[in-house]
């Protein structure tokens, strides 16, 4: 199975520290982050898209004033990071943003096509290494 993980071509990162201002820094386990973690990789668990998308911890995507913070990335492709993601109510757009990405060339997705929460929570996009990618 390890040697599959390491094949998958896209990668959902979610920053696991993520809480909400004023919540406690322990248990780790009830860090929003960490339940959004856990509740994409349910949501993944033994779909398609699950089969070619990794979640993947990340400790910090230094997201602190919008968390939940998650970044999406493929080789080649351009990269996305979003906050404001939250454990529950998150997750069904999340997984249809990957769905999108995946399916679009170059992962490029304008902001119309992002499904509604994942508009105005956009932090950053990151264009492909390697070569100009001016026109989409």
């Amino acid at each position: 199975m390890s040697s599959q993980r390491s094949e998958k071509a896209y990668v959902l990162h979610v920053c696991t520290s993520c809480r909400e201002p004023g919540s406690p820094r322990e248990p780790y386990e009830q860090r929003a982050g960490y339940q959004l973690y856990q509740a994409l990789k349910d949501e993944l668990r033994d779909t398609d898209l699950g089969e070619r998308v990794k979640v993947q911890a990340a400790e910090c995507l230094s997201v602190c004033p919008r968390p939940c913070g998650i970044a999406i990335s493929s080789p080649g492709s351009w990269s996305y990071l979003f906050g404001d993601q939250l454990p529950t109510a998150s997750v069904k757009e999340i997984v249809e943003c990957l769905a999108l990405f995946v399916g679009t060339p170059k992962g490029f997705l304008s902001r119309s096509q992002r499904p509604k929460g994942l508009r105005g929570s956009i932090l950053g996009r990151i264009p492909p290494i390697g070569g100009t990618h001016a026109s989409v």
